[in-house]
C-alpha cells in the first residue's frame, strides 16, 4: 500500500496533467472549424434524442450510444465548443482512471510517467477535439479493463482500496454499453476474454462465457442494425485487400501510438516519419533481444496486456479482410490505445527495471527528450494552419463576403455540404440538401468511376435558372480522377470567374456560358 503523502503527490501530479490537457484543448475547442465527420454527428443529433434515437444507427451505420448521449447534452447547448466539451470531459476521466489502472501494472513513478505520457498524447487531443465517439471508446476501455481486473483477476494492491459491490455485475453493464457505444469495443471484450483461458482461470472462463451471453441478448437489435451496415458497407467497391498491407497498416498504428509523429500522414513520408521509424526499429530490435535474454523477468501482467493487445490486433486485421482499409484507419484503432501502452510499458518495466540508477537515470533523460520532440511535433501537425480538414469556416465566410443573391452553391462530394452548413451564414441555398448518407465508391475509390452516380445527383441538384454558382470540391477532385465527370460538366457549361485554394478544399465561382 502506497503511503499518504505519496497518494497525495500522485494525485496532484494527476491533477496537474489534466490542467496541462484542457490549457490545450479547451481553446482549441472553441477556436477550431468542424470538419465532416463532426457535421455528421452535428446533424444527428440536432432535433433531440427522440429522432437520434430513431436514425442514428440508420444514417450513421455505427452503433448509436453517443449519438443519444450527445443529442440529450445538446439540449443544454447546441454550440460546437459544447459539443466538444462531451469528449474533454471524458479524456479528463480517462487520465484520471488511467493513473489508477498504471499503477496496477507499474511502480508508482512508471505509473506516473505512463500517465503523462497518455495525458499529454497528441491522440489524447486529437480524441478531445472531435464530436465523435473516438473519446468515449478510450474512456469505455479503461473503465473495460479495470472492471475485468476487479471481477476476474486478482486485484492489485494498488487497485481502489473500497470494495467494489457486484463487479461481475458492473462489468456486464458496462460491456453491454460500450458495444452500444462502438462495435469494436467487442475486440476489447474477446481480448480480455483470451487472457482469462492463458490465464487457466477456467471457473472463470465458464462464467465470463456465461456472462457475455447475456451480453449477446441484450444487444440483439444491435446485432440486426450490425448486419445490414455490414451489407451496405461491402455493397459498393471495396479495396483489394493483402496479409502485408493490413499488417503494414496495423504497424503505422502502433508506430502512431508509442512514438507519435503525424497522427494522419500524408501521402508522401516526412523527414521525421522516416527519422521515428529507424527509432523505432532500433528500440524494437533491442526490446526484442532483451526479451529473449531476460525472458525469465516477464511477468504474467505483461504477457496478459500482450494477449489483449493481440487479439485486438488480429480483429482489427480481419476487419480490414472483411469491410476494407477505410474502417481500420487509426481513429477506429483508438481501442488498441490504451491496451498497447500499457502493454509496451509493463514489458520494458519487466526487462530494464533492475538497470543500475546510473543507467536509468541517462535512459530516462534520453527517453523525456524523444517524447517531448515528438509530442510536440505531432501536437503541432495535427491541425495545419490551425484548421480542420475542409477549412470550411474559412470557406463559409469567403463565399459570403463575395457572394450576390442568387448564387447557390454546390457542393461535392454530397457528404461534404454538411460542414458548410454549419460554417455558412450567408444568403444563398446550399446543395445537395438531401441523401447525405446514400452513396458509396463504385468503383476504385481514385477512378473517374468512383462516383458517377453521386455526380449525376449533385448536377441533378443545381438550379437551372442559376446564371452564376459557387462550386466547393475536397481533395478527391485535386489528386485522384474522381471528379472528372463533374469536370466535364463544368468545362462543358460554364466558365470560372474566380477560384480560391484551402485546406484540402476548393472554392469557385462559376458563370453559365451562353448556350
Amino acid at each position: 500500500m502506497m503511503p499518504e503523502r505519496s497518494v497525495k503527490n500522485q494525485n496532484l501530479i494527476v491533477f496537474l496533467l489534466v490542467a496541462v490537457h484542457l490549457a490545450v484543448a479547451l481553446p482549441l475547442a472553441f477556436y477550431l472549424n468542424i470538419w465532416v465527420d463532426e457535421a455528421s454527428t452535428l446533424y444527428a443529433t440536432q432535433h433531440g434524442f427522440l429522432t437520434a434515437f430513431q436514425t442514428a444507427a440508420a444514417e450513421q451505420k455505427q452503433a448509436p450510444m453517443y449519438f443519444w448521449i450527445v443529442s440529450v447534452w445538446r439540449s443544454v447547448n447546441d454550440s460546437i465548443f459544447f459539443a466538444r466539451l462531451f469528449s474533454i470531459i471524458c479524456s479528463v476521466f480517462s487520465i484520471r482512471l488511467f493513473a489508477g489502472l498504471a499503477l496496477r501494472f507499474l511502480k508508482p513513478k512508471a505509473a506516473l510517467v505512463l500517465t503523462a505520457f497518455f495525458a499529454l498524447h497528441p491522440f489524447l487531443f486529437w480524441s478531445s477535439l472531435e464530436i465523435r465517439v473516438y473519446s468515449l471508446v478510450i474512456l469505455l476501455t479503461i473503465i473495460l479493463l479495470r472492471l475485468f481486473l476487479i471481477a476476474f483477476m486478482d486485484n492489485g494492491s494498488s487497485l481502489p482500496k473500497r470494495r467494489l459491490a457486484f463487479p461481475k455485475v458492473w462489468f456486464l453493464f458496462a460491456a453491454i454499453i460500450s458495444l452500444y457505444a462502438n462495435y469494436y469495443l467487442g475486440f476489447v471484450i474477446a481480448g480480455l476474454f483470451g487472457t482469462l483461458i492463458v490465464s487457466g482461470k477456467w471457473r472463470k472462463v465458464r462464467e465470463y462465457l456465461a456472462m457475455m451471453v447475456i451480453a449477446v441478448l441484450a444487444i440483439l437489435p444491435l446485432l440486426l442494425d450490425l448486419r445490414s451496415e455490414f451489407l451496405l458497407k461491402t455493397s459498393g467497391f471495396v479495396d483489394e485487400t493483402s496479409l502485408f498491407e493490413g499488417l503494414q497498416t496495423m504497424w503505422n498504428h502502433v508506430l502512431t501510438f508509442v512514438l507519435p509523429t503525424e497522427i494522419f500522414p500524408g501521402a508522401q513520408q516526412t523527414a521525421v516519419s522516416m527519422v521515428r521509424l529507424w527509432v523505432a526499429r532500433t528500440a524494437l530490435a533491442a526490446v526484442a533481444m532483451s526479451a529473449v535474454i531476460y525472458r525469465k523477468r516477464i511477468t504474467r501482467n505483461t504477457v496478459s496486456l500482450g494477449v489483449i493487445t493481440s487479439i485486438i490486433c488480429l480483429f482489427l486485421l480481419a476487419a480490414y479482410f472483411l469491410v476494407g482499409p477505410l474502417y481500420i484507419v487509426v481513429r477506429h484503432a483508438s481501442i488498441l490505445f490504451v491496451p498497447l501502452l500499457l502493454f509496451v510499458a509493463s514489458l520494458i518495466a519487466d526487462l530494464f527495471g533492475k538497470m543500475r540508477w546510473a543507467r536509468s537515470r541517462l535512459a530516462a533523460i534520453g527517453f523525456g527528450i524523444v517524447m517531448l520532440a515528438s509530442f510536440a511535433y505531432g501536437t503541432f501537425t495535427l491541425y495545419p494552419k490551425m484548421t480542420k480538414r475542409g477549412d470550411w469556416a474559412r470557406v463559409g465566410e469567403f463565399i459570403r463576403q463575395n457572394e450576390s443573391p442568387g448564387q447557390p452553391i454546390v457542393v461535392f462530394i454530397a457528404f461534404e455540404a454538411l460542414p458548410l452548413r454549419y460554417s455558412y451564414s450567408g444568403i444563398n441555398q446550399i446543395f445537395p440538401d438531401e441523401r447525405f448518407f446514400e452513396f458509396v465508391p463504385e468503383a476504385d475509390p481514385s477512378s473517374a468511376e468512383s462516383r458517377r452516380r453521386e455526380i449525376e445527383f449533385v448536377i441533378s441538384e443545381i438550379p437551372p435558372d442559376a446564371d452564376r454558382i459557387w462550386l466547393a470540391v475536397g481533395e478527391k477532385c485535386f489528386v485522384t480522377e474522381v471528379c472528372t465527370p463533374l469536370q466535364r460538366y463544368v468545362e462543358a457549361n460554364y466558365t470560372i470567374e474566380i477560384e480560391r485554394e484551402f485546406y484540402l478544399e476548393k472554392v469557385y465561382l462559376l458563370k453559365k456560358k451562353k448556350q
